[in-house]
């Protein structure tokens, strides 16, 4: 009897609705900050199947005769990495519009040429 009853279960199926389950309206959104950092430097990397940003402290301090740098890393599909660079560019641009900021180049339309050498003008002083 046990079995035949497991059977009927297995061929009637269940449906399992994920999108029900973590439906939520903007009031239940509670965000709880579990960190905050400053960094003054990050480095991006883009993968196949995702972007991680590493969001340093610098200049970080000696330790042991080497210098320690905290870090943070997040990582973050391609659309949300899309999502942010816009975020940040249309903020940045109405802050600076503003008169709120101390230094923007809204020309973001030039091309740049990446990398991850550091180059000195005459103005930078040796660390």
């Amino acid at each position: 009897m046990e079995k035949k009853k497991e059977d009927s279960l297995e061929s009637a199926g269940l449906t399992i609705d994920l999108n029900e389950i973590y439906k939520f309206g903007a009031a239940d959104i509670n965000i709880d900050i579990t960190a905050s950092r400053y960094s003054n430097l990050a480095y991006v990397t883009c993968e196949q199947r995702d972007v991680f940003i590493d969001f340093l402290e610098m200049p970080g301090i000696k330790k042991d005769g080497k210098m320690m740098v905290n870090g943070t890393r997040i990582f973050m599909s391609h659309a949300a990495a899309q999502k942010l660079a816009e975020a940040l560019k249309g903020i940045l641009k109405q802050i600076h519009d503003n008169g709120q900021m101390e230094a923007y180049n809204p020309d973001l339309s030039r091309s740049y040429h990446l990398s991850a050498k550091v180059k000195m003008s005459k103005g930078d002083r040796k660390i």
